[in-house]
């Protein structure tokens, strides 16, 4: 611009430059108007109510002219700089190089420049492409959110596949092939840590009188009831799980054959004092029979340990059912 503050000034502030060809204006801090120049005027026209500059900058701009008034405040002038306002005669934005002089009372005179229209061109270009940018960071944003949401749908989806895959539906316990494997690292578990581990293998006695009389859904519930009374039973560090039909099978780390026989005994007695509930209407009442083994590791494998396990269940189903036995090597 080449103008020095004294030529803008009058007495009280007031402007000099009225047929100026720049939008030139007194403000105070804040950016809100005084007095302007006609130039100025046409720019207000295009934002009806406007009263101060930031209302006529585009929104970024504001706070380049901010920044641009506190340098102006601390060091008397500050500028060039490039500021967008918001309405140009096409209702794009339009570029001005402005520049602030601080003047006495606190207040400012801000000069604006129309920017070369080849320079302006290249400036709605930047305005395009900055706007473009903006929508597709957006877009970006929005398709990044729908494939979080995504990838969470599918990690639910995961786990519900891996307890189908390792919860017996009926029961909620462990099904056959999920504590066979935890039998499995258990037994493993046991031999590199000479440690104890037994099992029970656990079987509701008679039980296909309940299902001949009551039918298979009164057996189911007689089934998820018990599971739930056992699971309660035992200790959270133990393993509980669905053998097969009316089987259970407990596996029970750092116990020996005498402590797995004492809750094999508890748990018989739990059952039978237990009253069963089918249809809200029928009470009736259950027992158990189970066999008790710990393992050898010198020579027992998880498959051994389970036959020992299940001969003592046959013993104790010959011995007149609801009591557990040993297995005796």
């Amino acid at each position: 611009m080449g103008l020095a503050a004294d030529r803008l000034l009058a007495y009280g502030g007031r402007l000099l430059l009225e047929h100026s060809h720049c939008p030139t204006a007194l403000i105070d801090e804040a950016g809100r108007l005084i007095e302007w120049n006609k130039s100025l005027d046409e720019l207000r026209k295009l934002t009806p109510g406007c009263d101060s500059i930031p209302q006529l900058l585009a929104s970024n701009s504001r706070p380049r002219f901010f920044k641009l008034s506190e340098q102006a405040l601390a060091e008397h002038k500050a500028g060039p700089t490039i500021l967008h306002f918001a309405n140009g005669p096409t209702g794009l934005p339009i570029s001005y190089r402005c520049q602030i002089v601080a003047i006495p009372d606190g207040q400012l005179i801000i000069m604006a420049e129309p920017v070369a229209p080849l320079d302006q061109q290249s400036a709605e270009q930047y305005m395009r492409v900055t706007n473009d940018l903006a929508i597709t960071a957006r877009s970006l944003q929005k398709t990044r959110y729908e494939l979080e949401k995504k990838q969470r749908l599918l990690e639910e989806a995961l786990e519900r596949l891996a307890q189908l895959a390792n919860i017996d539906e009926l029961t909620q316990l462990m099904n056959r092939r999920s504590i066979l494997h935890r039998l499995s690292e258990e037994v493993g578990r046991s031999k590199r840590y000479h440690s104890a581990v037994s099992i029970l293998l656990i079987d509701i006695d008679h039980f296909k009188q309940i299902n001949d009389r009551y039918g298979h859904p009164a057996g189911d519930q007689v089934l998820h009831a018990c599971a739930s009374l056992l699971q309660r039973s035992i200790r959270n560090t133990d393993h509980l799980g669905r053998y097969g039909g009316e089987e259970f099978l407990a596996v029970l780390p750092m116990t020996s054959v005498g402590a797995a026989a004492d809750l094999a005994e508890r748990l018989c007695r739990l059952v039978e004092r237990e009253a069963f509930i089918i249809a809200a209407t029928i009470t009736f009442a259950i027992t158990i029979s189970i066999g008790v083994a710990e393992l050898d590791p010198q020579h027992d494998t998880a498959d051994l340990l389970v036959a020992h396990t299940d001969s003592a269940l046959y013993q104790a189903k010959g011995q007149g059912r609801n009591r557990y036995a040993r297995w005796n090597p």
